[in-house]
């Protein structure tokens, strides 16, 4: 009986000691926000090698807000991914692609011509995502 206790005690101190220390190795957080004109987006991200998740949300002119989960990979200086979001007074979350763009420790959120197969929107893949002309341009908090 004791040692199922000691071996019980020793599990348990097991299991807290490696759920503390949750991040992985190789994985970075970070909080973006960005203004363009009377609209902000905060970015809460994790990078890891090759992929990335968090949360966005945007607030337009304080008067409503999309707020959701972005995930998906990481490609050289490119992120793209999709963004899960409830836009503010509608029930049924919405799906859409996301595309950011490192640069100079900033990230530059990409616009394009987007396309609905089977129900899912994609960045149309004969037109280039245009980065120029961007609303959002993230930097860092902090």
């Amino acid at each position: 009986m004791r040692d199922a206790i000691k071996l019980l005690f020793i599990w348990t101190v097991a299991a807290v000691i490696g759920c503390s220390n949750n991040k992985a190795p190789n994985e970075t957080k970070m909080p973006y926000k960005a203004i363009y004109k009377n609209d902000t987006a905060n970015l809460n991200i994790v990078l890891k090698d090759r992929e990335f998740y968090g949360q966005l949300e945007i607030n337009y002119n304080g008067l409503y807000k999309d707020s959701g989960d972005v995930s998906g990979i990481i490609k050289g200086d490119t992120l793209r991914g999709t963004f899960y979001f409830q836009h503010y007074g509608i029930e049924t979350k919405q799906r859409i692609p996301i595309a950011l763009l490192k640069k100079d420790n900033k990230l530059i959120m990409g616009e394009g011509t987007m396309e609905i197969f089977m129900n899912i929107t994609f960045f149309k893949k004969t037109v280039p995502i245009d980065y120029q002309k961007s609303k959002f341009v993230f930097k860092k908090i902090g």
